[in-house]
């Protein structure tokens, strides 16, 4: 057990060094008026600083761990010679909020994570404009800046800041209902949030995201973040899953108030 939280620890410690290397990229960017934006098959924005990030991640990593398998939003998947299910990938996101990103909101982040056996086991959420690192290991905690974090203690709806990233994800979703429900049934109410939202739930600052879309990279580094500040993560079904498409994060005393609204 020592042994394995001293190689998760290390594990962490390369993560962080990664989403450093990657913020940094992407600031190089931050804000410039002339930067172009490319539009994907899925209709997300992409931009030189989200490869330029990307690059920066893999970089680091490879040269530590060269063997361990890969996947990027933005380049893809490739095998380790450690394997994929049963070995260890790297899953990151190298701006995670492009769409904060290029109207100069600086709610967006860079998100590295390292998964074993299908187990996140470390994780590092950057948020470059705000000078926010966000680490965990797992069974070991989480932190910000160095600084040991952990969930809110309300309980109650009728208490909690609940945040989201726009409503017309509900829309899409079909989930209209649900997004009415938590916005009466919550005191505050919060957008723009993606990675963020997340990492407010795991300082203790909101105590609610719901993200109805989103993909594995968005929430590797994230969950367990959440998860070892104490609170919980799961899909729409509560489900602890970071590959349902869907999320629910908490501080974990309103996780089952939170499902029975969805």
């Amino acid at each position: 057990m020592a042994k394995a939280l001293s190689l998760h620890c290390q594990a962490r410690d390369v993560a962080v060094a990664a989403a450093q290397a990657g913020g940094r990229a992407a600031l190089a960017h931050f804000r410039r008026p002339d930067l172009p934006v490319e539009w994907k098959s899925d209709d997300s924005p992409v931009t030189i600083a989200d490869r330029e990030a990307e690059s920066a991640c893999k970089s680091l990593i490879q040269k530590i761990f060269p063997n361990d398998a890969w996947l990027g939003e933005e380049t893809g998947e490739s095998l380790g010679t450690s394997g994929v299910d049963n070995g260890r990938r790297w899953i990151v996101d190298p701006i995670d909020g492009t769409r904060n990103f290029v109207r100069g909101v600086p709610l967006w982040a860079t998100l590295v994570a390292c998964e074993e056996y299908n187990q996140v086991v470390a994780a590092a959420v950057y948020i470059p404009a705000l000078n926010e690192m966000y680490d965990a290991v797992y069974d070991g905690g989480a932190r910000c800046n160095g600084t040991a974090i952990h969930v809110s203690k309300i309980a109650q709806l009728d208490q909690a800041l609940f945040c989201y990233e726009s409503p017309a994800w509900f829309s899409k979703n079909k989930m209209d209902a649900a997004f009415t429900a938590l916005n009466q049934r919550t005191a505050l109410q919060r957008g723009l949030c993606d990675a963020y939202g997340h990492m407010l739930v795991a300082s203790g600052r909101a105590e609610i995201v719901v993200e109805p879309q989103l993909s594995v990279w968005d929430v590797a580094a994230t969950s367990l973040v959440v998860n070892e500040a104490g609170g919980r993560f799961s899909d729409l079904r509560g489900t602890p899953s970071i590959r349902s498409g869907n999320a629910v994060v908490t501080n974990g005393l309103l996780h089952a108030a939170t499902l029975a609204l969805l």
